[in-house]
């Protein structure tokens, strides 16, 4: 904020341009005098230079304010998130909601007001229909779109994927807040790290298949030969 004050004016004498900043919690003033021009117009050189330095510093501190509170909102959890839910930045977190008699786990992503200024629900990304690493990059995604994200942001939250287990905390403290989220609503959140799972062992499950096939068939080989011999 700027704010001018002309001979008289301001209770210590000071004459000229006042700058006054706020930024968390701090606040910044800096004054650029006037008090020796010829005249108090902004006709006047000296006056219009102390006005354009005015300028740039209340410009310089908005800009520093600005990225001051990006970097909090990319890198912290609102203060007002719920404890359990946050995803370590603003406007992303992690959720349960009630569908009838079913609890639905879900990424949520707070939105702006529409154009008309009337608040919007949440936009919810939900794992019924698709892998868990695909449901937090759809996330993201919306997120960074939503909030005006830089790419290098969005590219580290990308691969800051959460661990699933979050879901499993997250379960057992809503209802140690007395809701009551039964165990099945975990399913559609480790249905990919199931397959995955499942995937992995298959290899060797064929393995051992193959191994037993061959033991079989020396123990037949083997007992037809000694049948033989007898």
């Amino acid at each position: 904020m700027i704010e001018y004050f002309a001979p008289d004016e301001h209770p210590r004498g000071f004459v000229g341009f006042l700058v006054t900043a706020r930024i968390e919690g701090h606040t910044r003033k800096a004054t650029f005098s006037t008090q020796t021009a010829s005249s108090q117009d902004k006709s006047n050189l000296w006056v219009r230079y102390q006005w354009l330095s005015a300028v740039g510093m209340d410009l310089e501190w908005k800009i520093e304010k600005r990225e001051r509170q990006y970097q909090k909102f990319v890198t912290t959890d609102h203060p007002e998130t719920e404890p359990g839910r946050g995803l370590g930045v603003h406007g992303l977190t992690a959720a349960f909601y009630a569908s009838g008699d079913s609890w639905i786990p879900a990424f949520a992503v707070a939105r702006h007001p529409d154009l008309l200024g009337r608040p919007q629900a949440d936009r919810r990304f939900t794992f019924e229909q698709a892998p868990y690493s695909e449901v937090w990059r759809e996330a993201v995604t919306f997120w960074a779109e939503e909030h005006a994200i830089e790419e290098a942001d969005r590219e580290r939250l990308l691969a800051q994927v959460p661990e699933p287990a979050l879901f499993s905390a997250l379960r057992r403290r809503m209802n140690d807040e007395g809701n009551d989220v039964p165990t099945e609503a975990l399913s559609s959140v480790f249905r990919e790290q199931r397959e995955a799972l499942a995937a992995t062992r298959a290899p060797a499950q064929a393995l051992e298949a193959a191994l037993m096939d061959d033991l079989n068939d020396w123990r037949r080989r083997h007992k037809k030969h000694r049948d033989s011999a007898a």
